[in-house]
């Protein structure tokens, strides 16, 4: 078929995928978020040189691993106990997200991200005291807005 038509194949049975195997259909699809995110972030953001594979590999896992298992664990449950996509819905989700989630989901990141390159339980301590509260409040900077839309047109099941 044409690519109009290839491509809408694709997000049918994307989405075929994620009302028969939701989870390991949001693992997959947060680790490639996370490869993707991090070759960009290495090759156009922090050009920093040598690229860090092992760095990809951890994220990717994360991403595999952590992000899309919990992501479909908390927003299911999220949407059940608020459901609905009116204003206070919404209001009340991106709060709960932002001031409950986020943290959570931050020292998840930090830990894990420490443990996976070798470092020790006071090592990853102190990471996640030192950065915590940083990565809390840049999430502020767009996540919230992101939310505000993606809550009420995005239905629960690619979340």
């Amino acid at each position: 078929g044409d690519a109009k038509e290839d491509g809408q194949g694709l997000w049918a049975a994307y989405n075929n995928k994620l009302e028969t195997n939701p989870i390991l259909t949001k693992a997959l699809t947060s680790m490639i978020g996370f490869t993707l995110g991090d070759i960009l972030a290495q090759n156009f953001v922090e050009k920093k040189g040598e690229y860090d594979i092992m760095r990809t590999i951890r994220l990717a896992s994360f991403g595999f691993l952590i992000h899309g298992t919990t992501g479909h664990w908390f927003y299911g449950k999220l949407d059940k106990a608020i459901p609905g996509t009116g204003a206070m819905q919404v209001f009340s989700k991106v709060g709960i997200d932002q001031v409950l989630w986020n943290p959570i989901f931050g020292v998840m990141f930090f830990s894990y991200m420490g443990f996976t390159n070798g470092d020790g339980p006071a090592a990853v301590a102190a990471k996640v005291k030192r950065d915590l509260m940083t990565q809390v409040t840049g999430s502020w900077t767009g996540w919230p807005i992101a939310h505000a839309v993606n809550f009420p047109f995005i239905p629960t099941s690619p979340r």
